[in-house]
């Protein structure tokens, strides 16, 4: 191979020169290193300084990062702490590399006390080119809105200093944070799915990183993943590959070798399938603790080799302990494996189905990687629905027992082999309604074929009870966890009256078929026999298994969720706390069992006022839950909702709006559209849209979500009455008030027809039917709703303090601001702001809300002599309401349009105007 060169004309060509030099280089071993490149040709005299600093900078080159790049040899910037760059105040140096140093800093002006990660880059003979690949770093990040992308948050120039403001990451690598937690692989592979979420939005923009490795995916304290660095990123063309700019060359092959796909090594034209590669090469480290390559020699030259050729074995195989392999073994080797494939054509297609196979294989579903068969399918489904499965284990332990026990007691085991082994034919026999000669050309659904296949279970097995039940009981936990609850219902009440006098009364199983039915209740919120059937069980499994058994704390959260349902605020608690102390002394604090407890006293404490614990203990559980072995995704994704959804009464709607966008489409693809959760997570969505302004989206949202509910069905009654009224609510909030008037009707109509004595539900529809009614102009039946609403709520148990109070009086204050009755409407408005700033919440945006509109009244009609200090309050009330929200929000019109109606008082205090109705959201 000839070396000779050219002599060059500029740095650029030097440059250029050495990077492809680096390549040869770093074949050699390395004591042959310096031999070589004493030979290299250099007329210039320019290349071989630029090679020796490569060479002796090795590790930073194979980085590959913004911070790693080669660089030419000069010193730092003289950057002290306590130094002003733009408006922030340096505080210590993060990092350095040849192409930037990073800081940790501080606004100086006060504007917020973020801490913030300051990139600032060098200054230097390639500035041309560091400039370029700077400015580039700010533009794509500046694209990706992601909450697990570390962000853009300012940007400027300082002199001739330019400085870029990212989001400070305080955490550790992922791989650190799941060693120092000693992660199980179910948690692993759930707080990878943020990794892979990050990249497919990167894909989405096209984007693609080509630097993912451990020290660009950080986990911050609060156990959320950041994916940081884009500054090696390539934009893609619309075919999903990417074309080198004059930047892209210049800079070189930019990448961490360990992880870089056979195309990036090779050189060769990279497309998403590129990030896919090095997303398994991390994965595999996660899960086995190494890298899947094996060297012949510890080169760079010998990494490219094993890269090149592809030669990797399951993770399973490089693990010692036996537990981890069984849960590598199978489906997540498969998983890894495809996305390490060699072509990129047989990689998974995108981040996305990626994201899906590992989330299909937590959920016990067939992975997509993998041949169906039947077998498999099977299998599949016994883990889905475990209690098939758990009697299959527990009748194979009755056998083995059985051998060294009496007669009495192989007869037992065999019978209950017999059933196991009947119950599973029956499921595989469901799965046989996708054979092609009985589903017609058609994929079935799992409910279609659950359908098929359950009305067959009392004629196929009369003459076997015990069968029958186990059956029926099979099958309406399916039902419910398709969200499907009378189907749920009709199974568990056949398999209930089968027990008295079966070989199966009193055993656990049929505890268990009593608090199923509890369940099913409940969802369908028929609160009155749920509370029965939920004492049924605390008495008949204390006689039975004692007072401390497995589902006395599941049960007394029950009744403390229909405590609160019912307006029982105080008892709710009291259950709520019995509940989760009876939990933990059957599995500790740290199971999900104990979680899902603590998301019930969470929403007692919701119902009492007190916002702030209510978040914190939902917080706590999406951030411990992933975590725990057992705690399964659709629990991790109503975590996730009810985080967004405390954020949203807290009024923080950037960040409920942040985590919906992210937890929505996991349920979407994890539950279905129609699925009961899916849909009130849609409707939240659709609400926290609203107030943000984006009326448009929010209303397009909603009606696709009541379309879903109508076209199930299965759905209740109820669930599109409820969905109807979130419709109408939206409209509300956009002004649209005749076209949420019926829906508001409809909603309506159904709860007081429902419930008897008064709810939540029924009086928060019934003042939103008041609210429509006076933006439309029908002043008087507004007002009779809204003061009927009022009475209702005040009946119900623990009203005093409960948000749903707070919004009544607040909307009938307001309603009647102009009139005769203004003194109560001041009362009214005061004690809806006492009710909201109980708990310390009195920075929360709602009760900013209540404040302004307090003010707003008390102006209105102040006295000559006291008007002035009540404009001050107002202005005052206002601005500090202002400064919580965004400059786009809606809000901000009506509150100083407000300022004028108090200052034009005389000419509007007669006036029945349409009140702005967007201030009472």
């Amino acid at each position: 191979m000839s070396l000779r060169r050219a002599p060059m004309t500029s740095d650029a060509e030097a440059w250029t020169e050495a990077l492809g030099l680096l390549d040869q280089a770093l074949d050699l071993p390395a004591d042959e290193r310096a031999a070589w490149l004493a030979a290299v040709p250099d007329p210039s005299e320019r290349v071989r300084p630029l090679l020796a600093k490569l060479l002796a900078d090795r590790h930073a080159i194979e980085a590959g990062g913004f911070l790693n790049a080669g660089a030419a040899p000069r010193a730092m910037p003289a950057f002290d702490t306590g130094q002003l760059v733009g408006p922030y105040r340096l505080q210590r140096a993060l990092g350095a590399g040849g192409m930037a140093s990073v800081w940790l800093a501080e606004r100086a002006d006060g504007a917020h006390r973020r801490p913030v990660a300051l990139k600032l880059p060098l200054l230097d003979p390639r500035g041309g080119w560091v400039a370029q690949r700077f400015e580039r770093e700010r533009e794509i990040l500046s694209a990706l809105t992601h909450p697990h992308i570390a962000s853009v948050l300012d940007a400027g120039v300082d002199g001739a200093q330019p400085w870029l403001a990212m989001e400070f990451v305080d955490g550790r690598t992922i791989v650190e944070h799941c060693e120092a937690l000693s992660l199980d692989v179910p948690a692993r592979l759930r707080l990878y799915l943020q990794v892979l979420r990050a990249v497919q939005h990167a894909h989405a923009q096209l984007v693609i990183h080509r630097d993912i490795k451990p020290s660009n995916v950080m986990v911050d304290r609060e156990g959320r993943v950041k994916l940081l660095d884009f500054g090696v990123a390539k934009l893609l063309q619309p075919d999903g590959a990417t074309a080198d700019t004059a930047l892209t060359q210049w800079g070189g092959r930019a990448m961490t070798l360990q992880y870089a796909s056979p195309e990036q090594v090779a050189g060769r034209p990279l497309g998403t399938a590129s990030d896919v590669y090095s997303l398994g090469v991390l994965l595999y480290q996660l899960l086995a603790g190494r890298l899947p390559y094996v060297l012949k020699r510890d080169t760079a030259g010998a990494l490219e080799d094993a890269i090149l050729a592809a030669h990797v074995g399951p993770p399973s195989q490089h693990v010692g302990d036996a537990a981890q392999a069984r849960a590598l073994r199978g489906d997540v080797d498969t998983i890894v494996l495809k996305a390490l494939q060699a072509q990129p054509v047989s990689r998974y297609a995108s981040a996305e189905a990626f994201a899906q196979d590992i989330e299909r294989h937590l959920s016990s579903q067939p992975i997509l990687a993998r041949p169906p068969s039947a077998g498999y399918r099977l299998r599949k489904l016994l883990q889905r629905h475990h209690i098939a499965a758990a009697a299959a284990l527990a009748v194979t332990a009755a056998v083995v027992v059985g051998v060294a026990a009496t007669l009495w007691q192989a007869d037992v085991a065999r019978a209950q082999a017999a059933r196991a082994e009947a119950v599973q034919r029956f499921l595989a026999s469901v799965l046989g309604g996708n054979d092609p000669q009985q589903a017609q050309g058609r994929e079935l659904s799992a409910r279609e074929l659950l359908d098929r296949s359950a009305k067959r279970i009392d004629t196929e097995f009369d003459s076997r009870p015990e069968l029958r039940i186990e059956l029926h009981q099979t099958v309406a936990q399916i039902y419910i966890s398709l969200g499907r609850m009378q189907e749920a219902r009709t199974h568990i009440d056949s398999a209930l009256a089968l027990y008295p006098g079966s070989a199966l009364a009193g055993s656990e199983r049929h505890v268990d078929a009593l608090f199923s039915r509890g369940e099913v209740l409940e969802e369908l919120r028929d609160y009155d026999a749920g509370r029965v059937a939920a004492e049924e069980v605390l008495h008949f499994a204390a006689a039975r298994f004692g007072e401390t058994n497995r589902w006395a704390g599941p049960t007394l959260s029950r009744l403390s969720w229909i405590a609160g349902e019912q307006g029982q605020v105080p008892l709710s608690l009291s259950l709520g706390r019995q509940a989760l102390e009876a939990q933990r002394r059957v599995s500790g604090e740290r199971s999900g069992p104990y979680l899902r407890i603590a998301n019930t006293l969470a929403h007692a404490h919701l119902a009492s006022g007190d916002v702030d614990e209510a978040r914190r203990l939902i917080a706590s559980n999406y951030e411990i839950g992933p975590q725990l072995s057992g705690y399964e995704t659709t629990d991790h994704l109503v975590d996730g909702h009810n985080l967004a959804r405390m954020d949203f009464l807290r009024g923080d709607m950037v960040s409920a709006e942040r985590t919906l966008r992210v937890v929505l489409p996991q349920m979407d693809r994890h539950l279905g559209l129609q699925h009961d959760r899916t849909v009130i997570t849609r409707s939240l969505f659709a609400q926290v849209l609203a107030d943000r302004g984006l009326f448009d989206e929010a209303v397009t949202v909603q009606r696709d979500n009541l379309a879903a509910v109508r076209a199930d069905v299965g759905s209740s009654e109820e669930a599109v009455a409820m969905q109807a009224l979130t419709l109408s609510k939206v409209l509300r909030l956009a002004s649209r008030f005749d076209e949420g008037l019926p829906l508001a009707r409809e909603g309506l109509a159904y709860f007081d027809r429902r419930y008897a004595a008064p709810t939540w539900y029924r009086e928060a529809g019934r003042r939103i039917l008041g609210e429509l009614l006076l933006g439309a102009g029908q002043r008087a039946e507004g007002l009779r709703l809204i003061e009927q609403a009022l009475v209702n709520a005040n009946a119900i148990e623990g009203a005093r303090g409960h948000p749903g109070r707070s919004d009544i009086l607040l909307s009938l204050a307001f309603a009647l601001r102009h009139s005769d009755r203004s003194g109560e409407a001041l009362q009214w408005a005061g004690e809806a702001c006492r009710a909201t700033t109980q708990s310390g919440r009195e920075t929360n945006r709602t009760a900013l809300r209540c404040q302004a509109i307090r003010t707003w009244i008390a102006a209105l009609q102040a006295g000559a002599e006291q008007r002035a200090t009540a404009r001050a309050d107002f202005v005052s009330a206002r601005d500090a309401l202002l400064s919580q929200l965004p400059d786009e929000h809606p809000l901000r019109p009506e509150l100083m349009s407000a300022l004028d109606e108090i200052d034009q008082r005389p000419a509007v205090r007669q006036a029945a105007a349409r009140p702005p109705l967007l201030l009472l959201h």
